[in-house]
């Protein structure tokens, strides 16, 4: 396969996360979408969770009924047919809002949670109807993909046929809509993307891939970084996987998702400055699920949105995402490439500026990145 050119990157869809456009409520999709529009950004990954606050912002409705140990972001019980309702009738008003802004919907994330559940498990019927609602509104969203965490809840362990089967069975609902599995580096039997694409082979439907992530590669637990120590991997890691990411077949990658990793020093539970927000997650948040959520740099200029960089060695990331792209390009991938860093710390204030913060550090790290593509 040829090299990426220049003309090639600068012709992919491009995007944003915007969850990773702030994650206050003071941070609005209008907001968010100005900020995309302000910096170059095209391409909408699309949050549930802010999906569900825009709607809400709009409609009165009923508080979800969903158990609250199965909820994430406010999301509605599939049988919560008023909340669904609304969020059919204004998928339509959000694809205008978007399209005012010079944005398009491209995915949905992330449908958690899902997959994996023994049969007969109280949550394996439930998911199902969960999915389908999902997919019901990714169709009128008129989006392409539905990203699909992989599960990371440890009583989800029916097995890789399981596994393989439930995404199979989503792919069939779904289609046209691609679902792109993507790696959580805290799941407890799905944490790297090789494990991953293993499910995907399994699954074997045509619009089943892979959503490959930069910080999901380096935190992962079998050749990543470990949170809670400040020994970094052996180099022998990185170079073993940049190798095994050239060998995947190009046409599972359904899109690549950019962002850093801070180096763990000083480590999680050690004196880190994310130690206080780790406590306040409860004694069961894995410290892998922290760290990705606050230590996820904007590649190329390093912690806080480059306000707090005062050691490089500390504040600057470590993922090496110019040579991990590139080894994605280097597959024949030519696909979109999504913008999805996390920093809880600074983005859960209430600053309104927030989003176009991270949008312009954005571009500025796009712009870095495809140099350095260009350059290995």
């Amino acid at each position: 396969m040829s090299p990426i050119t220049s003309a090639e990157l600068n012709s992919l869809p491009i995007g944003y996360a915007t969850p990773s456009l702030g994650l206050n409520p003071a941070h609005t999709l209008e907001i968010k979408f100005q900020a995309m529009q302000n910096n170059g950004w095209k391409e909408v990954e699309l949050g549930f969770g802010n999906y569900v606050a825009w709607v809400r912002g709009r409609v009165n409705l009923p508080p979800s009924t969903c158990p609250e140990e199965w909820k994430v972001d406010d999301e509605p019980d599939p049988s919560d047919s008023t909340i669904w309702q609304a969020m059919y009738d204004h998928a339509e008003e959000l694809k205008a809002l978007a399209g005012k802004y010079g944005l398009r919907l491209l995915m949905l994330q992330p449908l958690n949670q899902f997959d994996g559940w023994p049969k007969g498990h109280e949550r394996e019927e439930w998911c199902r109807r969960k999915a389908e609602r999902w997919v019901g509104l990714c169709k009128l969203l008129g989006v392409e993909y539905l990203q699909v965490g992989a599960n990371d809840e440890a009583s989800a362990d029916g097995g890789d046929d399981k596994t393989a089967s439930d995404l199979a069975w989503l792919a069939d609902l779904a289609k046209p809509v691609k679902i792109a599995y993507e790696p959580w580096c805290f799941s407890p039997r799905y944490p790297t993307w090789e494990a991953c694409l293993e499910i995907v082979k399994k699954g074997n439907r045509p619009n089943l891939g892979l959503c490959l992530d930069t910080a999901q590669m380096a935190l992962s637990p079998t050749y990543g970084y470990d949170p809670t120590s400040s020994t970094p991997p052996p180099s022998s890691n990185f170079s073993e996987l940049i190798d095994r990411i050239k060998a995947i077949p190009k046409e599972l990658i359904f899109y690549l998702e950019i962002s850093d990793v801070l180096p763990p020093t000083p480590a999680l539970t050690h004196g880190s400055p994310f130690d206080e927000w780790h406590k306040s997650q409860g004694a069961d948040t894995p410290t892998r699920s922290s760290w990705v959520l606050c230590g996820r740099a904007v590649p190329y200029v390093g912690r806080s949105a480059g306000k707090d960089v005062k050691d490089e060695k500390r504040d600057m990331g470590v993922a090496r995402v110019g040579e991990v792209a590139r080894a994605v390009f280097d597959t024949g991938f030519r696909g979109p490439v999504i913008w999805e860093p996390f920093e809880a710390l600074v983005m859960e204030t209430e600053n309104t500026g927030v989003p176009e913060l991270y949008a312009q550090v954005g571009k500025v790290s796009r712009e870095k990145l495809w140099e350095e593509v260009l350059s290995i």
